[in-house]
């Protein structure tokens, strides 16, 4: 039997204000076209994100287990 994929999720986040809230802005052009930046919505914040990846299969597994233990 082939093994499944996992499902990976890639998010962005503020390294000042530590949100979530992260999006592309598109202001400016140049020859090449529109050159699109980043910036938090939260605090105002441009620059470079760095991205946090999550194997969604283990985040749930430890989710389920963590929940098996408040009970």
């Amino acid at each position: 039997m082939p093994k499944r994929k996992d499902k990976i999720i890639k998010l962005y986040f503020c390294p000042k204000c530590k949100s979530k809230e992260v999006g592309y802005i598109f202001e400016f052009q140049n020859i090449f076209g529109i050159i699109p930046r980043m910036k938090c919505r939260k605090c105002k914040n441009e620059g470079l994100f760095p991205i946090m990846v999550f194997n969604l299969n283990k985040l749930n597994k430890k989710n389920g287990r963590r929940k098996e233990s408040k009970k």
